[in-house]
């Protein structure tokens, strides 16, 4: 008989993974294979390790995904909110991942709560969400696949949440994303990838502002069972993609006719256009019908304590769900955003912050060594990245040792 490469993920407690990764629970499955909570018999400490199936995509993936995890170790982990990777190993074919352990994923984390985020809970978890990304597009990185699903609590027992961002399975270079591919989980895929227009980083922004979104209402915004009903329900919330967007898409005649005579070179295919061109039946499986991301406002808990924090709060998602890729707002100009005003990080990383030390330059000369010893850092505009930004503005290159380096 043929060997079958699925066979030896069979995985249970008590297996041994490589030489010395005994298993303690089955955390999650998936297309890849499992991600199993282990503890290592050499240092007794609880990982999590991501159990690659040994078939030829699956490796070519994991193998991705390693080159991407090694690329991201100038990244503090911690400061920059990303899992921390402690290397891979072999068990028999496979390749396994192995990561800190955290507590639950924010899905989880909703679901057990059964409630809405409050605008206090909401602000430190798009800062650190925004600090991750920031941090992986500084380095030429995208994402590619955000979601509550891979956005891990640390600690629930700690508030405010501390989030990591996790799964970097389908992560690559800015360089390597080709136009017309569709990467990541549907329901947050940017329109310009729906379309087929040429995408980049910001496709990760367009996920954020609906991870966000759906934690300020408690429901996915977007939930298309279709790439059909994922464009539809974009048109019917956010109104018609640019004319010149969709001149550019190899799949904008999937959705739209082109037009003369009119204000627009394109009109949107309605569900009876769809259902007599192909015999297809749009489904409706949103909870939450938006005619405006205004509304998105009218849906989340009301906070009367906070309510220009709201205000703020939309504009924000209304940002980051620009139709338009190239007028989208990035990661660093989210946390330079006057949302974050006054924002201070936790004092837990101050103390990772503390010791850091700035060689400033200019021109290639050295201007002054500093051991930079915080007590309180203000986080007013996306932590060292505003650093970085207020020495580069005045024409120096910074480069930060033992910290996040640039």
């Amino acid at each position: 008989a043929s060997w079958d490469p699925t066979l030896n993920l069979s995985i249970r407690k008590g297996n041994t993974l490589g030489t010395c990764h005994v298993v303690e629970d089955i955390l999650g499955e998936g297309a890849f294979g499992v991600v199993a909570k282990c503890r290592n018999t050499e240092t007794q400490k609880s990982v999590a390790v991501k159990v690659n199936k040994g078939e030829e995509g699956v490796l070519q993936q994991a193998i991705y995904e390693i080159a991407v995890l090694k690329r991201m170790q100038c990244l503090d982990h911690d400061i920059c909110n990303i899992v921390q990777w402690d290397g891979f190993f072999f068990d028999k074919e496979n390749i396994c991942i192995t990561f800190e352990l955290l507590d639950m994923s924010l899905r989880g984390y909703m679901e057990e709560q059964d409630r809405f985020f409050t605008i206090g809970e909401l602000k430190p978890i798009l800062h650190q969400l925004a600090t991750a990304l920031a941090s992986l597009h500084s380095i030429g990185i995208t994402h590619m696949d955000l979601k509550p699903d891979n956005i891990m609590v640390v600690d629930r027992s700690h508030q405010p949440l501390k989030v990591k961002l996790i799964d970097f399975g389908l992560a690559r270079p800015v360089s390597a994303l080709h136009q017309g591919e569709f990467v990541g989980t549907r329901v947050y895929r940017a329109p310009e990838m729906l379309l087929g227009v040429p995408f980049d980083e910001s496709v990760d922004m367009w996920a954020l502002g609906l991870v966000m979104a759906e934690l300020a209402m408690g429901c996915c915004m977007y939930p298309g069972n279709s790439h059909y009903d994922m464009v539809r329900y974009i048109v019917e919330t956010q109104g018609q993609p640019p004319d010149d967007l969709l001149d550019n898409g190899l799949y904008t005649s999937d959705y739209f006719y082109p037009q003369d005579n009119s204000s627009s070179r394109w009109r949107f295919k309605t569900p009876k256009d769809i259902y007599r061109e192909r015999g297809f039946r749009a489904s409706e499986t949103r909870s939450v019908m938006l005619k405006s991301l205004d509304e998105i406002e009218q849906n989340m808990k009301q906070d009367a304590d906070h309510p220009r924090d709201q205000k703020m709060f939309i504009s924000l998602i209304k940002s980051m769900l620009n139709l338009d890729a190239s007028n989208r707002i990035t990661a660093q100009q989210v946390l330079d955003h006057e949302f974050f005003a006054g924002f201070f990080m936790s004092p837990n990383l101050l103390t990772t912050l503390g010791l850091t030390l700035l060689v400033i330059q200019f021109n290639n000369f050295p201007l002054m060594f500093c051991s930079v010893l915080m007590g309180w850092f203000w986080w007013g505009g996306g932590g060292l990245g505003v650093v970085g930004a207020a020495l580069g503005g005045a024409g120096a290159g910074v480069q930060l040792i033992g910290g996040l380096q640039a």
